[in-house]
């Protein structure tokens, strides 16, 4: 049976939000896409409300050929994804509870404060590539994903996906993000829920060729596009304000990292108390 043209929700991109209504949709719709809870997501407005809704780019393109109806999307708005798991991982979170960030099965300890912050996963050279936010006891995520020469393909910030290219594919099932290519090859991986976040496969390289790659178990520096050091394993239980950072201090002598990494890889020689 063909789908009913006239049953199509009329969605309409939610392009000139203020910060303070994008924050009134993450918290009505408890963070995340309102028919699978995806972190991921771009604000709508649907037919006949004046309230941004949270959708993933997989349900808004079935919405867009009526493989999802508006009464279903009417349904989601009363009663997100995310709000019935209250009670079960999702983006709620103990902001006096430890957060596991895992990068390539290396292993810090995010720390927030009762009113809000960040934790800088992965920072370089002044970038922040992926980053944890605070929000009103919910986490929510921004990262930039490049390729391997530092072109920026992927952009999202506190879950919204500002940059991405035509025809690639999202999916987010049992707390794990999956993003592939035209080609369907697998570009991201992270299992993203409110106690740990576990990443095992994406680029974040600067245009410089400056960054980290992520596979598997490994974590990998890059340093003027050419592979350095590699991290393996390694588990760092103190308090730090980020995970992983790269210093190309010979390029950006200027600069200061916003706090203390459990890991720093310092370009052409080493600082003290910089490598573990």
């Amino acid at each position: 049976m063909q789908p009913i043209e006239a049953h199509k929700p009329d969605l309409t991109l939610a392009t000139d939000l203020t910060n303070q209504q994008k924050s009134e949709a993450r918290q009505q719709c408890f963070y995340g896409c309102v028919f699978c809870g995806s972190p991921v997501f771009r604000y709508y407005f649907p037919p006949d409300s004046l309230s941004a809704v949270l959708i993933c780019p997989l349900h808004a393109k079935q919405l867009r050929s009526a493989l999802l109806s508006a009464s279903t999307l009417v349904e989601r708005m009363k009663q997100p994804f995310n709000q019935q798991r209250i009670n079960k991982p999702g983006f709620s979170f103990d902001p006096n509870r430890r957060v596991q960030v895992s990068v390539g099965m290396n292993t810090v300890y995010a720390d927030f404060v009762p009113g809000g912050g960040e934790q800088y996963c992965i920072w370089v050279n002044g970038q922040e590539l992926f980053t944890l936010h605070s929000e009103s006891g919910w986490l929510c995520f921004s990262f930039v994903l490049s390729d391997t020469t530092g072109q920026v393909l992927i952009r999202v910030e506190k879950g919204e996906l500002q940059l991405s290219p035509d025809q690639w594919e999202y999916s987010y099932e049992v707390n794990t993000l999956k993003i592939r290519d035209q080609q369907r090859r697998l570009q991201f991986t992270a299992q993203l829920c409110n106690d740990r976040v576990l990443l095992t496969k994406g680029n974040f390289i600067d245009s410089f060729g400056d960054g980290f790659v992520v596979e598997g178990n490994r974590v990998i520096a890059m340093l003027d596009g050419q592979k350095g050091g590699q991290y393996m394993h390694r588990i760092e239980p103190g308090r730090y304000k980020g995970g992983w950072a790269l210093f190309n201090k010979i390029r950006h002598p200027e600069l200061v990292m916003p706090g203390n990494f459990a890991f720093v890889c310092a370009a052409k020689r080493k600082y003290p108390g910089t490598e573990r």
